[in-house]
Parts: C-alpha cells; structure tokens; sequence
C-alpha cells in the first residue's frame, strides 16, 4: 500500500442542511456511522494509511469536534483546526484559511 505522505484536510465546518434536525445539535462530524463516530473513521482511514498531519476545516458547532478529537494523538495523528467562525465560508474559503498548516500539495477529505 502506498503510504500517504501529504498533509491532509477535512472539511467539517459545514452545517450539514440535509441532514436536519440531528445536525442542529450534533456536527455531522460526531454522527455515529455502524457504532463509531464519523470523525474517528475518517482519521483512522488516514493514520492506517501513512497520514500523520490533518487539519480540520471547521465551523458549525466546532467546539464540540475540538473536544472529541483533540489533538489527534488517540488517533496517531497531529491534528489541528483551521475554525471558520459563526461567518461559515465554504470550501474554498475554509480551505484558503487553511493554507498555512497545509502548504501547496495536500489532500482534501
């Protein structure tokens, strides 16, 4: 298997509109998939394959994926948050205020 070198963003600012009502409280990030958040399946996908610098693009109820993940060391992972605010600004946006952690290759998720 080839090993994932890149840095690595994930975009999970967003509102999750079709999703509604579970997102109104709970990020689409921190929805429980067959028994495990989302979230934890991504960054587990990621670190099985060689990953080890995520970002996390966030927004809507950022705090709560803050203090689930952490700094990702549960994962194997350095994660960091690149935070939109409450003024979400979309992928291009989200990923743009990321840039500094990223740098010019990476991978988005």
């Amino acid at each position: 298997m080839t090993r994932l070198t890149l840095p690595v963003a994930i975009l999970a600012g967003g509102l999750a509109t079709r999703m509604k009502p579970i997102t109104e409280s709970i990020p689409k990030s921190l929805l429980d998939v067959h028994g495990k958040l989302f979230i934890a399946r991504q960054l587990e996908c990621l670190a099985e394959r060689g990953a080890r610098r995520v970002t996390l693009c966030i927004g809507h109820l950022a705090g709560m994926i803050r203090q689930r993940v952490g700094d990702g060391s549960e994962f194997g992972l350095d994660v960091r948050y690149s935070d939109e605010g409450s003024a979400l600004l979309g992928t291009g946006g989200a990923l743009k205020k990321a840039l500094p952690w990223l740098g010019e290759r990476f991978l988005v998720l």
